[in-house]
This record gives C-alpha cells, structure tokens and sequence, in this order.
C-alpha cells in the first residue's frame, strides 16, 4: 500500500513531537536530589509486656524514663527507623491526647492517665510529627502545646483544621488528604510538567501505582520541580476514604525511585523500618 507524502509527513512529525514531548520530561535533565527518603511509621508498635502482663520497664526509651503503653507504643515506632511519626489526637476528659494505638489489659497500665500533646512531643524530641487532628478548636489546643517554628510538626486534618493551623501558623505544613490528593492529579494532567497552584507550598500524596512515566519528570526532574516549588511529596500505598495506608512489604519499596529523598508511609514500621534500611 502506497503511503502519500501528507500521511508520511504527519506521522514523521507526531514521532518527532513524541521525542521532544519526553526529552523536555527527562529525569537525567536535573541533578539527582540530596538526602534519602523519610520513613513515617503509620502508628505505634505494641509494647514489650513484663512478666506480669503489664507495659514492661524495658520499653523506656528517651531518658530512661518508664512510659505508660500510650508513649511506649509512640516511642517503639520512632525507635525502629522511623523518621516520623504519625500521632492521631482527640480531646478526652477536658485534655487533648493521642488516640490509643496499644490496648493494654493490664490494670495498672489503663489507670494511667494518657500523656498530653506537649508530654508526647517532648517525649519524641527525634522524629518528625505528622500530628492528626479534626476542627478548629481542636487544632488552636494542639499549638498551644507544641513549640512555635518547630519544623518538626505536620498536621493532617480536615478543612476547618487546616485553615486553623493556617490562621495560627502560616509557616507550618498542614494539609488535608484530599487536597493532597488534588494536587497529584493536577500534577498529573499538567503535560508540560507546570507545578499546578494545588501543589505550590503544600503538599502531594501519591499512591505507588501513579509512579512512572505519566509522573512527568519522574524521578529527578520531577523531584527538582517539586523542591522549588516547596511542595512536601509523600508516597503511600494507597489512599482509601481519606485514610492514608502505608507500605506493608519490602518488595513495595522496590517501586519507588532509589534517589526519592521524600516521605514514604509506612505500616509495621517495626518490621519494614529495619529491612528497608539495610
């Protein structure tokens, strides 16, 4: 069959606009990122019980000091490779505190009151605290407690928490899951790679399965565009109703770029935490 001159022309054209198209995307065109990526234990892990059943002395961890099974928990998942960790909070008899992650039989362990935000905080002084927190007023008593320009606190909530947070501290990150969320799929339908208003000094949740070449630029270029934008990237397994669910296999770790230097959600932090280290 015979090709007219028109069709070559066109096809010839579309190849080189596809060459062009991914050369303009290509990762190698940007350095690769500084620094490795940041594992975010998703909760607690289950403390060590003593022989009477009972959060044991052995759990204590920063100071040497005993903990009650609500820090300990906290305490074991920042102590098996996690960079951060993520402390659900709620008001319980007139005092914010974080959500039970352990539920302990012991007597002796639920007769302890549960450790205030500024307890939990100072108790965590290493890793980062992406903070979970829903409602205004919510939010206003969880930055009573906690230090002002501490880089080290995130917050996760829902709209009238975000803007609180925004209100009080317009320098801290503070991002709800589905704006988050927008902004990877912003990102995504932008194909000249522009870093969409979404995105822009906020934050992108990503899911493993929208990693690769439609992450236009993926790793490195895309990695660069995000830095100037200010744009925090976290990668988590999947994102089901707004809850964000962490990687629970190594071999998930394999998908994600080996120069990604961004947070990656993690659930079993104490059994992935020191496998992905290695």
């Amino acid at each position: 069959m015979k090709v007219s001159k028109r069709t070559t022309i066109i096809v010839l054209a579309l190849v080189a606009l596809f060459f062009a198209f991914t050369l303009f995307h290509a990762s190698w065109l940007a350095d690769a990122p500084e620094g490795g990526p940041k594992l975010v234990a998703d909760k607690g892990v289950a403390p060590v019980l003593g022989s009477n059943g009972c959060v044991s002395a052995a759990n204590a961890g920063y100071g040497a000091v005993a903990v009650g099974p609500d820090l300990a928990a906290l305490q074991l998942a920042a102590g098996v490779e996690a960079d951060a960790v993520h402390v659900p909070v709620e008001m319980a008899d007139g005092k914010l505190v974080p959500v039970r992650q352990f539920a302990s039989r012991c007597a002796a362990d639920l007769a302890q009151p549960r450790p205030d935000v500024a307890a939990t905080a100072y108790s965590l002084s290493r890793p980062e605290l992406f903070w979970q927190a829903k409602g205004a007023d919510t939010v206003k008593a969880l930055l009573v407690k906690l230090p002002a320009g501490d880089r080290r606190h995130i917050l996760i909530g829902d709209e009238a928490a975000v803007a609180a947070a925004k209100a009080e501290r317009p320098a801290m990150r503070a991002f709800t899951t589905a704006k988050a969320r927008q902004c990877a799929a912003d990102y995504r339908g932008s194909l000249l790679g522009n870093v969409p208003e979404s995105c822009a000094n906020g934050v992108m949740l990503l899911t493993l399965d929208e990693l690769g070449f439609t992450l236009w630029g993926w790793p490195n270029r895309f990695l660069d565009r995000m830095a100037k934008a200010n744009t925090t990237v976290i990668i988590a397994q999947d994102v089901v109703d707004g809850k964000i669910k962490g990687l629970t296999e190594v071999r998930q770790y394999g998908e994600i770029a080996s120069g990604f230097n961004g947070y990656v959600w993690v659930d079993r932090i104490e059994e992935l935490g020191p496998a992905l280290r290695r």
